[in-house]
C-alpha cells in the first residue's frame, strides 16, 4: 500500500523533532524538584558535575548535569551514593536528542518536608500559570519613580542606590520591610501592595542581599510570590546571589542576580541616553545645515530670475544689442566693399592662371590611368612567359575541360601555336 503526497502530514528534521521536545520538556519540567539517588558523578572540563538520579532500586534514572557557577555552591552534596533533593529543568540536547536533568540547586534529602512543601507549592504555582513566561510584562524604558521593597539597613538599598545615582536621575521609593523572619513574609506582602496602589511608581523592586537558604525562606512563601504575581506594575526580583533561586524569581516579571543588577535593569544608562542624544543633535544640527544650504542656493536662483526678468535689465540688453548694429551699419559700406574687392582679386588671379595648372594635372591624372591599365593588360603577362589556351574561341581555365585528341589553340606575347592534345593531367593527379 502507498501513500499519496496529500497523506503525509508535516515532515521533521530531526534537529527540528529534537528542538520541539526541548521546547516542550522546558516548559513543562522547568523549576521542578526531583528526589533521588546520586551515581556515575564525576567533575569534568572547567568543573562541571556530570552524574545521574535514579530512584530506589535503580527502577529509574536520568542523566544530569550542575553547571560550574552552582557547582561552586552546591556541588559538595553529589556525592556518589547520596540521596538528594535537586531543583532544575528537564531539556534535550538537540545534537544527539539525549535527555538530561540541569540542575541549579541541591539539599540533603534529609531536608524532608519543607523542600517537598516548596516542591509541592511550585508545581501548584505551575498549574494555576503563575510561572507562565508569556504572563511577565516588559519593563518601562524611561520610569520616572523606582519602588524599592526591601529593607532600609540591608546592603541592597545602598548597592541599588549607588547604581542608580550613577546610571540616570530618577527619584527612589522605599517601602521598609524586613526581608528575613517569621513576620518577613506578611511585612513584606503589604510592601508590594503599597507600591501596586501608587500611581506614580513605574516599577518596583523585591529583593535582599545574599544569605543562606533559611535567610532566603520569606521569598519562597505562598503570600509573597501571590503579591508579586497580582502587582500592576512591573516587578523586578533581585533576591540572594547569583546561585540562589526563589519562587519570587519564578514570578516576576524579570529577575536580577543582585540587587545591582535590579538597579541596572529598572533604569537606563545615561551615558548610553546621552550618547544617544548627543547623535541624534548632531543629526538635526546636519539637516539644518543642509537645509539652510537648500534655501541659500533656492533664494540666489530666485534673486537670478528676479534680475533676469527685471524690465530695466532686459531694457538695458536691447539697448547694447542696438548699439552695436548702430556701430555695425555705420562701418557696412566700407567693409563690404573692401570685401568684394578683394574677393574679385583673387577670382581674376585665378582665372588668369587656370588653363596650366589644370592642364598639368590632367595630363598627370591620364599617366596614372595608362599605367594602371597597362598593368591589367593580358598583354602584359604574355611578354612574362604566360600563354593564354583556347579551343573553339573560348579560353580554358581547367585541364578538365579538354580532352586528349581535341585540338586546342595558344597564343604568346609574339603570335600564336596551333596544337592537339595528347594527354591531360587531371586536379586530383591523375592521367585521362
Amino acid at each position: 500500500m502507498t501513500l499519496r503526497t496529500d497523506e503525509v502530514g508535516e515532515v521533521l528534521t530531526v534537529a527540528a523533532l529534537n528542538r520541539k521536545v526541548r521546547a516542550a520538556a522546558e516548559q513543562t519540567c522547568n523549576g521542578v524538584w526531583l528526589e533521588a539517588e546520586v551515581s556515575q558523578a564525576k567533575v569534568w572540563g572547567p568543573g562541571h558535575i556530570y552524574f545521574s538520579l535514579c530512584d530506589p532500586g535503580g527502577k529509574a534514572q536520568v542523566p544530569a548535569v550542575m553547571w560550574r557557577t552552582n557547582a561552586v555552591r552546591w556541588g559538595s552534596l553529589i556525592r556518589e551514593g547520596t540521596r538528594i533533593l535537586a531543583l532544575g529543568t528537564a531539556t534535550v540536547y538537540e545534537v544527539n536528542g539525549r535527555y538530561q536533568f540541569i540542575a541549579e540547586k541541591v539539599l540533603a534529602a534529609g531536608a524532608g518536608d519543607r523542600a517537598r512543601a516548596l516542591a509541592e507549592l511550585t508545581e501548584k504555582l505551575r498549574a494555576e500559570g503563575l510561572l507562565a513566561p508569556e504572563r511577565r510584562r516588559p519593563l518601562p524604558r524611561w520610569p520616572s519613580c523606582v519602588g524599592i521593597v526591601t529593607s532600609r539597613q540591608g546592603a541592597a538599598l545602598r548597592d541599588i542606590i549607588k547604581v542608580t545615582s550613577r546610571r540616570f536621575p530618577v527619584r527612589l521609593l522605599l517601602c521598609h520591610t524586613a526581608v528575613q523572619g517569621a513576620e518577613a513574609p506578611a511585612d513584606i506582602e503589604r510592601a508590594i501592595g503599597t507600591m501596586g496602589s501608587r500611581s506614580d511608581v513605574d516599577v518596583v523592586i523585591v529583593g535582599r542581599g545574599g544569605g543562606g537558604i533559611d535567610d532566603l525562606e520569606a521569598f519562597n512563601d505562598e503570600r509573597v510570590v501571590r503579591a508579586v504575581a497580582a502587582c500592576p506594575v512591573p516587578v523586578i526580583s533581585a533576591v540572594g546571589h547569583e546561585v540562589d533561586t526563589t519562587l519570587t524569581d519564578l514570578v516576576a516579571d524579570r529577575r536580577a542576580a543582585t540587587p545591582s543588577e535590579a538597579a541596572e535593569l529598572a533604569v537606563p544608562d545615561g551615558t548610553a541616553v546621552a550618547g544617544q542624544l548627543n547623535a541624534l543633535r548632531r543629526r538635526m544640527e546636519d539637516g539644518a545645515h543642509l537645509r539652510m544650504a537648500a534655501e541659500r542656493a533656492r533664494h540666489a536662483a530666485l534673486q537670478g530670475r528676479m534680475v533676469a526678468r527685471d524690465p530695466r535689465t532686459r531694457l538695458r540688453a536691447q539697448m547694447n544689442r542696438f548699439s552695436a548694429c548702430r556701430e555695425f551699419l555705420r562701418g557696412w559700406p566700407d567693409h563690404a566693399l573692401g570685401g568684394r574687392r578683394m574677393a574679385l582679386m583673387n577670382a581674376s588671379h585665378g582665372v588668369y592662371r587656370w588653363p596650366e595648372p589644370a592642364l598639368a594635372r590632367a595630363r598627370g591624372h591620364l599617366g596614372q590611368l595608362g599605367a594602371g591599365l597597362q598593368a591589367l593588360s593580358p598583354l602584359a603577362n604574355l611578354s612574362r612567359g604566360w600563354a593564354i589556351v583556347s579551343r573553339g574561341g573560348v579560353v580554358l581555365k581547367r585541364a578538365d575541360d579538354v580532352k586528349a585528341g581535341e585540338s586546342i589553340r595558344v597564343r604568346l606575347a609574339e603570335g600564336m601555336i596551333d596544337a592537339a592534345v595528347t594527354g591531360v593531367v587531371g586536379t586530383d593527379g591523375g592521367t585521362k
